[in-house]
């Protein structure tokens, strides 16, 4: 028999393989007939019977992963030194990894290695290591194996006496006939499309029930994909295949192409599903599905890293496993945004006015990207063509990593909007709330594009109309730089948080904070969470999500158990603030600066200088005072201290002072035997 040898995988393709070692001597223990086509023997595989196949044209032993989960042994799977492996049709097979199992024969064991597929024609395969490492005889006469077993503890193969024979019957399968299927006729096959062609299939009979797998030559030379399918024999041995042409072009088949490898369904094995049977196949599936490596794999694709994490690897596997459950709830991009029923947004505006504003004028390069954005949102739905009055011209903000954001220069609408009322938490609110849950676990999530996942209404939706060069669009989801805004979003999150809110999380707009004291009381707090936005049809940004973090960054803030601190990011903006040239520079630096008041001790005293300057009809002068003020500023923030949270059980310590210019107030705590900082405040009286 002609033999190709293949470094990994195979040696034969060929479905008989028939170099077997020698015939031995005597009578075997059990005496059966089997065809040569496949040679299956029942033996104990961790504790189970199994059928295995022997094939001496397999070069290692190999084993079903469906199988593997089965045994359901403890063993740990290790990284196979093969990646792959080629059939006996010439298809190639991944090998997902490698075991030692224990194999016994009545009282003898012994331990084998076997590679892990994700599907095998047989549940194992005892292949040539097997037969070559345990010296296995075939007697073909009596169709039996025998391997020689030590009683010594040295074997000598010449010498009968010292050695035992554990002989092992083997036992025929008519269904492993293996053939390839070929095209009867040419094929055409339209592009994204599928289509059901007609095969011949050689070697089996009339009223044949057979499995049609497709050949590895379908997506490496044809880039066309086959289904697995069961079909029917006829009288001239023909039967039917599904392809699928996932490309935009046609492509031609020709006839007699070999395109599927068949193989006999034995109706022996097919049992009918008891319900007895749907924890075990759930069990397999889940522990598939959710293993850990699946779920780094799913994660890693969304760009979520939780290698950072304050976890040990038992709460890494869980959290995990835990997000990749919940992956509906992530948008990778524009194509999977939600769009929630809960709200929409409605304009109101004063009166009749129409805003209708001429188009800014864009460089090529400018309207070439208009062009791109606007395909995109049109596409998934977040604008479509109109015919509104109402035009408000478009400008393209160019962000920090050097792409543009395409904003719509709302400001003349926003002018005649009437606006809307609705409480956003103040700061001092969400730290009290903290200080009264004692967190130690965090985690902050961001919608994705969260703004474009409220709809505005359909009646008052054509205002938000604007014109470009390809011409006017209007905006099917609320629209940022547009006033109210912000208000609708902080309604709609209120309410798909409402029970939860203030209790186990905190909402700013669209920015959320999950805490919670411990693992697996955040894996709950979490649940509840996705639960809430999974009902509102609302997605997250997964790679601005981090999770179960001991110190997280929130509203500009670093927040962890030990209290609350400064951004370093955002002080680092005010230490490189250059030196006002006139008061609106004065203002911007101040604005910048009091988000941090809390941190700086007699803040109102310090920033009464530059506070001056701002007086109406005031002469801008920038003095000494004013220029030491403004670096005494900016050295607080930079070194600024942690604020412990208030226990309020304790009593506070309120120290106070002030002078003509200004007050200020010091409140503290002793905690622990050590006086503790809360919060810094005060005012300037330079106004009065």
């Amino acid at each position: 028999m002609g033999r190709k040898r293949i470094s990994k995988g195979w040696c034969c393709q060929k479905d008989r393989c028939a170099r077997l070692s020698s015939v031995i001597p005597g009578t075997a223990s059990f005496q059966f007939t089997t065809t040569m086509e496949r040679n299956f023997v029942e033996i104990g595989l961790e504790n189970h019977q199994v059928r295995c196949l022997v094939d001496s044209g397999a070069s290692f032993s190999c084993i079903s992963q469906h199988q593997l989960y089965r045994l359901n042994t403890t063993t740990a799977i290790q990284k196979s030194t093969i990646n792959s492996a080629i059939g006996v049709c010439g298809e190639v097979h991944a090998i997902i990894g490698e075991i030692v199992l224990q194999l016994s024969f009545g009282q003898y064991k012994i331990n084998q290695k076997f590679r892990i597929f994700e599907t095998l024609h047989a549940k194992a395969i005892l292949g040539l290591d097997f037969l070559r490492d345990n010296k296995v005889k075939t007697d073909f006469e009596n169709m039996t194996l025998t391997i020689p077993t030590q009683k010594n503890s040295a074997i000598n193969i010449e010498h009968p006496d010292s050695v035992a024979h554990v002989t092992i019957a083997t036992f025929q399968d008519n269904s492993a006939v293996i053939a390839l299927a070929e095209t009867v006729n040419s094929v055409i096959l339209e592009p994204q499309s599928e289509t059901i062609v007609s095969v011949r299939i050689p070697k089996f009979h009339k009223g044949s029930t057979v499995i049609l797998e497709p050949c590895h030559k379908l997506q490496s030379r044809f880039s066309i994909a086959g289904g697995k399918t069961v079909s029917n024999i006829d009288n001239n041995n023909m039967g039917i295949y599904r392809l699928l042409n996932p490309t935009n072009q046609t492509i031609y088949l020709d006839s007699k192409l070999q395109i599927a490898v068949a193989q006999l369904v034995n109706f022996r094995n097919i049992h009918a599903f008891k319900e007895q049977d749907e924890g075990f196949l759930c069990s397999v599936l889940e522990r598939e599905k959710y293993s850990n490596n699946n779920c780094k794999n799913v994660l890693a694709d969304l760009g979520i890293n939780l290698e950072d994490t304050d976890l040990n690897l038992e709460q890494q596997q869980k959290l995990y496993k835990f997000l990749s459950k919940n992956r509906d709830i992530f948008a990778k991009d524009l194509s999977e945004l939600g769009k929630t029923e809960m709200h929409y947004h409605t304009i109101h505006t004063k009166g009749d006015k129409v805003v209708s504003l001429a188009p800014y004028r864009q460089s090529p390069q400018m309207r070439a990207e208009i062009e791109r954005q606007l395909d995109e949102m049109e596409r998934h739905g977040i604008i479509e063509e109109s015919t509104s009055p109402f035009h408000s011209p478009v400008v393209l903000v160019k962000k920090q990593n050097g792409e543009f954001r395409f904003c719509v220069d709302f400001r003349v609408l926003n002018k005649i909007t009437e606006p809307l009322s609705f409480g956003i938490p103040h700061m001092s609110d969400i730290l009290d709330t903290l200080a009264d849950a004692k967190p130690e676990l965090y985690s902050t999530i961001d919608l994705r594009s969260g703004f474009w996942q409220v709809p505005l209404d359909p009646a008052t939706k054509y205002k938000s109309a604007f014109i470009t060069h390809k011409g006017v669009y209007e905006f099917n989801r609320l629209a940022f730089g547009m006033m109210n805004s912000p208000m609708t979003f902080q309604c709609l999150m209120t309410k798909v948080l409402k029970n939860l809110n203030f209790k186990i999380a905190l909402v700013y707009i669209d920015d959320v904070l999950i805490f919670s004291k411990n693992f697996e009381e955040h894996l709950q707090h979490l649940n509840l969470v996705f639960t809430n936005l999974r009902s509102a049809n609302l997605k997250l940004h997964p790679s601005k999500c981090k999770f179960a973090k001991k110190e997280v960054k929130y509203l500009g803030h670093i927040i962890s158990k030990n209290g609350i601190k400064v951004n370093p990011e955002n002080t680092e903006k005010v230490n490189n603030f250059q030196t006002p040239k006139n008061a609106k520079q004065v203002k911007s630096f101040l604005g910048m600066a009091n988000y941090y008041r809390k941190f700086v001790k007699d803040y109102a005293c310090i920033a009464t200088p530059l506070t001056s300057l701002l007086k109406k009809n005031m002469k801008f002068n920038w003095t000494l005072e004013c220029q030491r003020a403004f670096d005494t500023l900016k050295n607080a923030l930079v070194s600024a201290p942690i604020l412990v949270f208030p226990e309020f059980d304790k009593p506070f310590i309120l120290s106070t002072d002030a002078s003509e210019y200004s007050m200020g107030y010091v409140l503290s705590q002793i905690q622990n035997g050590v006086e503790h900082s809360i919060a810094y405040g005060g005012r300037s009286l330079a106004w009065f």
